[in-house]
């Protein structure tokens, strides 16, 4: 299968996983990898605690990058979040740093601009690809010269764009304005939209929620198991500001940033739903959180994604996981995936 992205990122198929947090490993990058896909580290892949510590953020994306080496020699890519000032800069540029001394082939960049990175990774030798959620954003990157655009629409799980465009219309608009490939995410599950997006005028796709539910995904079995429970329908999108902070200098961030967090319908978040009467954020589902123990990773997030905690509605999740029904190797989702587009493009050429 040959495409635009598959000719950048020289790899055989055009199926990227997406960047998440937590639930990426070194193990399960490199699965994706070897089977024809490019492998995406996301941030915190491979913990089991949170650290404050920028170094140490850093160590320990260093060794994850040389694990997955250990296993494949094939691309793989590291996401890169932009940082909007402060402490959060400082990690981000520290995991910067490290990707461009071990020598990364491929950067995913998300969440800020990209006029602020992509210049430094591209001179270190790094492919770069943006992550979008609206036409605008798309057109910034572009003259920013990453090298291709990920298009996420609303359907995706986690963070996705404040203006709720879905991807099967923001696709198309990006594809019309832009040069550069694209590759489309959100709420991608099937081979057969792997075939749509590429009839779309997309060059690839882009998924997350599919590859959690994987035996080589490092996520607790709980949330695996609600992807599977999970229906059309069992998702909702929370809106969240991601301000920046006056005095950072970063104020340029905020569109970028800015969105939504789509998660699995949990009992927590109905309840929230009634007591604020629909209109839902997600510094109300942050209610919940109170102190969180080492021995549950130290954060929200991690207790919910790594340690299964059911008291912390924090289970991401796309749209697509109706069509989620069992957890297999990534290899086989990957194989699954070209299979299943392969005979949706048999069907419409006898139509057509």
């Amino acid at each position: 299968m040959k495409t635009g992205i598959t000719e950048l990122l020289g790899v055989e198929y055009p199926i990227v996983l997406a960047a998440m947090a937590w639930v990426t490993n070194a193990d399960m990058v490199a699965a994706v990898s070897a089977a024809g896909g490019l492998g995406t580290l996301g941030p915190n892949a491979g913990s089991l605690v949170v650290t404050n510590d920028v170094e140490e953020t850093g160590e320990r994306l260093r060794q994850q990058i040389r694990d997955v080496r250990k296993v494949t020699d094939k691309p793989f890519a590291v996401n890169f979040v932009v940082g909007a000032g402060g402490l959060d800069k400082e990690f981000s540029e520290r995991c910067m740093r490290v990707g461009m001394e071990e020598k990364i082939p491929v950067a995913i960049v998300s969440q800020g601009s990209a006029a602020v990175y992509t210049r430094q990774l591209q001179e270190a030798g790094m492919k770069v690809v943006h992550a979008c959620a609206s036409v605008a954003h798309a057109l910034s990157a572009e003259r920013a010269g990453v090298d291709a655009i990920v298009v996420s629409g609303t359907d995706g799980g986690g963070h996705s764009g404040f203006d709720q465009n879905t991807t099967f219309c923001l696709v198309p608009q990006v594809v019309r304005a832009v040069k550069i490939p694209v590759i489309a995410g959100g709420g991608v599950a099937h081979g057969s939209q792997l075939a749509a997006a590429l009839a779309l005028g997309a060059e690839g796709v882009y998924m997350g929620t599919r590859f959690i539910a994987t035996k080589e995904c490092p996520a607790h079995e709980r949330y695996k198991q609600a992807l599977l429970e999970s229906r059309d329908g069992d998702t909702i999108a929370i809106r969240h500001g991601m301000v920046s902070q006056p005095g950072t200098g970063q104020s340029g961030f905020t569109g970028e940033r800015r969105g939504s967090l789509r998660m699995i319908l949990s009992d927590k978040i109905r309840e929230v739903l009634i007591k604020k009467e629909g209109h839902i954020d997600f510094n109300d589902l942050m209610t919940f959180q109170g102190p969180i123990p080492i021995e549950k990773g130290g954060s929200a997030t991690a207790a919910a994604l790594i340690y299964g905690d059911t008291d912390l509605p924090f289970w991401a999740a796309g749209q697509g996981v109706g069509l989620i029904d069992t957890v297999l190797p990534c290899a086989e989702v990957v194989r699954r995936m070209v299979a299943e587009a392969e005979e949706a493009n048999r069907r419409l050429a006898a139509i057509f």
